[in-house]
């Protein structure tokens, strides 16, 4: 059985000081400008949203599968070739050998992925003109190596000051792979299923962090709790997580997709839901698939107990070091949580989001985005303490297709 590849993500533990956190803040801009369009092709339109070295590319895609992951590579060909050649070699680094290791993988879980991603990573390949093994390789990064993160939903009491759904993805990787260097917002119009936009990197196809239009929303942590058990012979997790921000109209909808599965390794997720008001909290890998809401929520230990109105995990399952601090922080905001207070105080103190941090605001359909910094770029280098680019997201799936496309 292959094991996934565990890449360290070079955290630093919050700091205690007296039993008590000791506070940080993030006063960094918060960028809110719309985007601004660069370029359009058929199929396809390429801009730009932020301020500087934290800006953002955007790219709009219409059609078919294969339609637009074609107009993807021809609107990112230099960054994903970039993106490709800095990933691939520090996962090869990383190994000590050859990719074979994803071939491996991508031969074992191919029966399991769904036709349209093959066609879409196709036209990636195409319009970027790479190898489509080079993409196919890149896409199996996120399933054949360990991502420890931090994710909550919150709503009703918890967010009582806006009577908004809140949640949170806080993704922790190595920064050193240079993945940052190429992050791109993917807003997908496609001919089957509704808009939705990935919040990904340069020729990624599936999802770690994303929005739909329905609104749904999804976080992600890696973990190893059922290793015996795991097994690529499945849905890929990143496919799996992009097919409920394109398909599933409901809470109930995505939940019955991940427990249908057939799911791959240990991850766990929270989905919420902006119709529903409400998020959900899953502990899964192979062969478990266990639904948390606030009343049930595990692991329930001193340092993990349960919150009115939040699902919460630090840096993955009972990792007291986060669980604790991102609960205390949790309960010092309590009834007044809002991205700014996230983004501002609770991140920056739990020290979770080096590589990227995405904020939901479900019921008004906003998002924040903060990504590492690169090389070459100034400031801090983890995304938790640099400038949020903020998201209007009912104005990006609005945006109408190139004329003639």
């Amino acid at each position: 059985m292959m094991k996934r590849i565990v890449v360290a993500a070079g955290l630093l533990f919050v700091t205690l000081a007296a039993g008590a956190l000791e506070i940080q803040r993030n006063e960094n801009p918060i960028h809110a400008d719309p985007p601004r369009m660069i370029r359009e092709i058929e199929h396809g339109r390429r801009g730009i949203v932020g301020a500087g070295e934290d800006a953002v590319l955007v790219v709009h895609v219409w059609g078919t599968p294969r339609e637009m992951g074609y107009a993807a590579g021809r609107l990112l060909k230099e960054e994903i070739e970039s993106c490709a050649t800095s990933v691939l070699e520090k996962m090869k680094e990383e190994i000590g050998g050859d990719l074979t290791v994803l071939d491996q993988v991508y031969e074992t879980a191919m029966p399991f992925i769904p036709p349209h991603f093959l066609e879409e990573m196709a036209g990636f390949a195409e319009g970027a003109e790479l190898d489509p093994q080079t993409i196919i390789r890149l896409n199996l990064v996120g399933e054949a190596s360990e991502w420890h993160c931090s994710l909550f939903g919150a709503w009703g009491a918890a967010t009582a000051s806006t009577g908004s759904l809140l949640q949170l993805r806080a993704l922790d990787y190595a920064v050193r792979a240079g993945i940052q260097r190429h992050p791109v917002i993917m807003v997908y119009h496609p001919n089957e299923g509704h808009a939705f936009a990935n919040f990904t990197w340069a020729g990624m196809a599936g999802s770690v962090t994303g929005m739909s239009s329905v609104p749904l929303a999804i976080s992600e942590i890696g973990d190893d709790y059922d290793q015996a058990n795991d097994s690529f012979a499945g849905v890929p997790f990143t496919f799996l997580l992009r097919d409920i921000l394109q398909f599933d109209n409901s809470l109930e909808e995505a939940l019955a997709r991940v427990q249908k599965g057939p799911r791959t390794t240990s991850l766990m997720y929270a989905i919420g839901d902006g119709k529903k008001g409400e998020a959900r909290a899953l502990q899964t890998s192979r062969t478990l698939c266990n639904v948390y809401d606030p009343d049930t929520l595990e692991p329930l230990v001193p340092t993990h107990p349960r919150i009115k109105d939040i699902v919460y995990w630090g840096m993955s399952w009972n990792v007291p070091a986060f669980d604790k601090p991102l609960h205390d922080m949790l309960v010092k905001h309590y009834g007044n949580l809002t991205p700014e207070i996230t983004l501002r105080e609770i991140l920056p103190t739990v020290g979770t989001g080096n590589l990227q941090v995405a904020i939901y605001d479900l019921t008004r359909q906003m998002a924040w985005l903060a990504n590492a910094k690169a090389d070459g770029e100034t400031g801090p280098l983890n995304a938790y303490e640099r400038a949020y680019i903020q998201l209007d997201m009912k104005q990006l799936f609005a945006v109408e297709a190139p004329k003639g496309r």
